[in-house]
């Protein structure tokens, strides 16, 4: 017997709802009052004469507004007495239902999760199994191949083995194609932490391609240096210095002669 036949089911039942109804007599009256009570104060002009006169009005008319003011809302109070109940006896409902779904929900996480460590110690058995038969066994390791997905219920052992399979493959075509490359070891490097070749090729000649250019700004700097540079050098024998303009010529050195 399946567990859920043997728990009772919960049927709603339309809750019964009265309408509540307000008889409010006088209405028309009262409301007849207020608007020539209003007209009346809308005009009427306030002097010295009258202003005690205006202020006692006033304040009666709010009295009466607020005694009326007030029996409305004692009036709605009472109309929500019946929803506040009903309100309270669902909550109560919904919370029972809903701290048993949650310890049902962590009951089936701790179970899926059980059932992937299951699955992922099988993964692993089989993957150290096979990367036996590979060079690179010492390059890569189970957690470079494992994806999440390969520990789902919905992919079977047999389908994981076929996905490692074509993952080793590629691997040892890529590292095949590394060795062959210019500056293979700094592709390997790259290749073990993105496993795409294209990526880790192209990484390593960015990194290069900015070396040469980084050479070349630095020997042009140098070269300027060079250029600005003079050198001045000050001989007081004649003889001397006819032999040092003579060796200059010859190996066609520019010079400036200045004589003092």
């Amino acid at each position: 017997m399946r567990l859920t036949e043997s728990l009772p089911k919960i049927q709603i039942q339309n809750p019964i709802v009265k309408r509540g109804s307000i008889q409010f007599n006088g209405f028309d009256e009262i409301k007849n009052s207020a608007m020539i009570l209003a007209s009346h104060i809308d005009n009427v002009k306030v002097t010295e004469e009258n202003v005690k006169d205006s202020k006692r009005l006033l304040a009666a008319v709010n009295n009466e507004v607020k005694k009326l003011e007030s029996q409305r809302i004692q009036i709605k109070n009472e109309m929500l007495i019946p929803y506040q109940t009903f309100e309270s006896q669902v909550k109560e409902i919904v919370n029972i239902v809903k701290s048993a779904d949650e310890k049902v929900r962590m009951q089936v996480r701790e179970l899926e999760e059980a059932e992937r460590d299951e699955k992922k110690i099988s993964v692993k058995a089989i993957f150290d199994k096979r990367i036996q038969m590979y060079d690179f066994k010492n390059l890569f390791t189970f957690d470079d191949f494992l994806k999440p997905k390969y520990l789902n219920k919905t992919m079977s052992l047999t389908k994981v083995e076929a996905a490692m399979v074509k993952w080793l493959t590629q691997v040892e075509e890529d590292l095949s194609a590394i060795e062959l490359m210019d500056h293979s070891d700094e592709v390997l490097a790259e290749y073990q932490a993105t496993q795409n070749l294209a990526i880790s090729v192209k990484a390593v000649q960015n990194r290069h391609a900015l070396l040469e250019s980084n050479k070349k700004v630095t020997f042009n700097e140098q070269t300027k240096i060079l250029q600005a540079t003079k050198y001045i050098y000050t001989l007081n024998n004649p003889k001397d210095a006819r032999m040092l303009e003579m060796f200059m010529e010859t190996n066609n050195i520019k010079f400036e002669k200045v004589e003092k």
